[in-house]
């Protein structure tokens, strides 16, 4: 099998050249028991390329490059080098912006105007930030301990960083991790999912065509049963960086765990609570949370799927919603469509598991579908869309209330005063996000500090910057990412103690 293909996108009359190999000391090489994967289109379920899959020796080969690389080159680069190179990277997409675009939105099925374009634009973002942000957070402090000693205290980089990263926004999650991982200095072997890999692997050469040495980032696609087992597990891996489902998370913290103790950041699942309060904006409640649930197919760590309305207001609350999401998130089959807010999720298994959840709530719950019935099956005839969906009056021990359904379903329950509302709010294993509408500033600001989340929206919702951070509570996770702690949890902590006595 070749190393690269020709893949042409005719909707947007584009034909570009595809790279398929591993990407290993900046070259793509096939893997080394010549294993595959093949990718589809899930809008369609056409195939669209095979790529090569990583090995347990493609691995040790991708590590070995990255330590060479730290120990000969990169680790002798300054705060500003590594600006330099990211700022000439942040160029190179900005660049090639509308064919990452297209590949997203081929291989993940995200709608390309309303959806894949917006993921590029923030990663420009958040490479300009990283770019200016490599000699300015770096920061060091003196203790001065005595008369006869002094203390500093400094801040380094791990050294070879192994990253995975999740399906559902392929190359916008990849980059959440990698630029500030270099800027903070160090060298990566990142491994995307298995169903959307292709969005990084093209983007790989532009780290290259940059001027970032061989070795310094490394892009092993592959199994996660087998190029993630590899890379939790490795002994020459300083630290590994995860996002995805917290059963998988703690599978890659028990690897690292059992072999070298390696650090650890996880960003895993959520339920995340919007609250509307009966002195909120209705109007406004209703435009967040429908773009919180169903934004990218509802395919969000962060979505809003568990929906808390005073009782007062519930019912107008519902009307409004319906009527909105109705009007606005519509579903269609042209993932080019300009008009196309709701595209499929990502595979097969995912379709099944999320109509899973919706069958099961059919039994017994108040259920409504918010697109147009013909629409919706002229869609589920070509790939694996979903509708927009909501239960109402969903009690709290439901499943769908408490587990994870990662899709375009939202569940709607009642509560009659503050305390409720926290209480519900907090009835979760996860602590992801959370969002609340009130035009009381003493209660968004009470419910802002009770709340259990690492986010919290106000009048809003899944708003993320890039000079934030974000992580989150309980099971949703172990440290931040995004702003300082973009850089900061890409590096140890070292103390020098420096004895000045004559004695």
């Amino acid at each position: 099998m070749s190393l690269f293909k020709d893949i042409i996108v005719p909707e947007l009359n584009l034909t570009y050249n595809q790279p398929l190999g591993l990407f290993i000391n900046n070259e793509f090489v096939k893997s080394s028991d010549d294993a595959t994967i093949e990718t589809s289109n899930p809008s369609t379920g056409e195939p669209i390329a095979k790529f090569y899959a990583a090995s347990h020796k493609d691995i040790d080969n991708a590590v070995k490059a990255a330590r060479l690389a730290y120990q000969e080159t990169w680790s002798k680069t300054t705060p500003a080098d590594r600006g330099i190179l990211l700022s000439k990277l942040y160029d190179l997409i900005n660049e090639h912006k509308d064919v990452i675009a297209a590949i997203d939105s081929i291989d993940s099925g995200k709608p390309y105007h309303t959806n894949a374009l917006g993921d590029l634009e923030q990663i420009l973002e958040l490479t300009r930030y990283f770019s200016g942000a490599s000699d300015k957070y770096v920061k060091g402090q003196y203790i001065p301990v005595n008369n006869d000693k002094y203390a500093l205290v400094v801040r380094e980089p791990f050294g070879v960083v192994a990253q995975i990263v999740p399906w559902n926004y392929p190359a916008a999650m990849a980059s959440w991790k990698i630029q500030g991982c270099l800027a903070a200095g160090n060298c990566i072997v990142i491994k995307p999912a298995e169903n959307t890999s292709l969005s990084l692997l093209y983007m790989a050469q532009l780290f290259k065509k940059a001027g970032f040495p061989p070795g310094v980032l490394n892009v092993v696609p592959g199994y996660g049963n087998i190029a993630g087992s590899a890379l939790a597990e490795h002994m020459d891996i300083d630290k590994i960086a995860f996002t995805g489902s917290t059963a998988v998370g703690k599978k890659i913290m028990s690897m690292a765990a059992l072999s070298n103790l390696k650090n650890v950041t996880l960003e895993c699942g959520g339920k995340s609570p919007a609250v509307v309060f009966k002195d909120s904006n209705l109007d406004e409640a209703v435009k967040w949370i429908s773009m919180g649930i169903f934004y990218n197919s509802g395919q969000n760590c962060t979505a809003n799927s568990r929906i808390l309305v005073e009782n007062s207001v519930y019912d107008v609350f519902i009307k409004k919603f319906v009527k909105y999401v109705a009007e606005n998130w519509n579903i269609s089959p042209n993932i080019f469509d300009k008009n196309c807010q709701v595209g499929p999720v990502v595979s097969k298994v995912q379709y099944d598991r999320v109509i899973g959840y919706v069958n099961e709530g059919k039994k017994t719950l108040n259920y409504k579908c918010l697109n147009n019935p013909e629409t919706v099956n002229e869609c589920s005839k070509r790939g694996y869309f979903i509708p927009p969906t909501i239960f109402l009056d969903v009690p709290s021990t439901s499943k769908l209330f408490q587990e994870e359904i990662f899709g375009p379903v939202g569940v709607i329950t009642k509560f009659s005063n503050y305390d409720e509302a926290v209480s519900l709010a907090n009835d979760t294993s996860y602590g992801l996000a959370a969002a609340v509408f009130s035009e009381n500033v003493r209660v968004i600001n009470q419910f802002a500090k009770d709340v259990r989340a690492g986010t919290v929206w106000c009048n809003s919702s899944n708003e993320e910057e890039v000079s934030c951070p974000f992580g989150g509570y309980k099971m949703s996770g172990i440290g931040r990412e995004l702003g300082e702690s973009g850089m900061d949890a890409y590096m140890e902590t070292k103390c020098i103690h420096m004895n000045i006595s004559n004695l």
